[in-house]
């Protein structure tokens, strides 16, 4: 038996075929980056991601565009959770001001890094808010525990300490009653 050699060039039908083959035994290894459509984000927990990740680039393509192009530039950003979000280059306030007064020279403001403080000071007010809340809820926790009435529990709730404890209070209040009782048929008799 003689086999054909058929020439492989791009001309060939064969070679179609041959290469639709190669192409399908071959899979991606990842889905790579997709097209997303631009629409308003309804979720709101997404919003808050979906924003924290693009205010990073937003912040880094402005940073590049002044140092590429040698440019002031401000932007001013609250978040979904109305946090104020600014970058500015050299200064947020010096552009503003600028912009605002319609003047052509850029001053640099002397309260360099003020936003990013006031974002550092919020962010820490936030925390310590929590650590409160956190601290509030675990004294009412305490309180509640410490104003529980255990002898108002049902006796099949109650721990053994508690049983005995119960059973002491019940002993010392039959004492009590029959000591006023006691007392008042005194009083009752004179």
């Amino acid at each position: 038996m003689e086999k054909h050699i058929i020439p492989v060039t791009m001309d060939n039908p064969d070679f179609a075929v041959a290469m639709d083959r190669l192409k399908q035994g071959q899979k991606k290894k990842n889905t790579g980056r997709k097209k997303i459509v631009i629409k308003k984000i309804e979720k709101s927990s997404n919003k808050q991601v979906t924003f924290s990740k693009r205010r990073a680039g937003l912040f880094k393509k402005a940073s590049e565009l002044c140092i590429l192009c040698n440019v002031n530039i401000a932007i001013i950003v609250f978040s979904p959770a109305e946090k104020l979000f600014c970058f500015g280059h050299p200064d947020v306030e010096g552009i503003v001001g600028r912009y605002l007064k319609g003047e052509k020279v850029f001053v640099a403001s002397e309260r360099r890094g003020s936003y990013e403080e006031s974002n550092m000071q919020y962010e820490k007010a936030v925390k310590n808010l929590a650590l409160e809340k956190k601290n509030l809820i675990e004294t009412e926790k305490m309180v509640k525990g410490l104003s529980r009435r255990w002898w108002e529990d049902s006796i099949d709730e109650m721990s053994e300490r508690e049983l005995e404890q119960f059973m002491v209070s019940l002993y010392e209040l039959r004492k009590k009653l029959t000591e006023r009782a006691a007392q008042l048929f005194m009083l009752s008799i004179q």
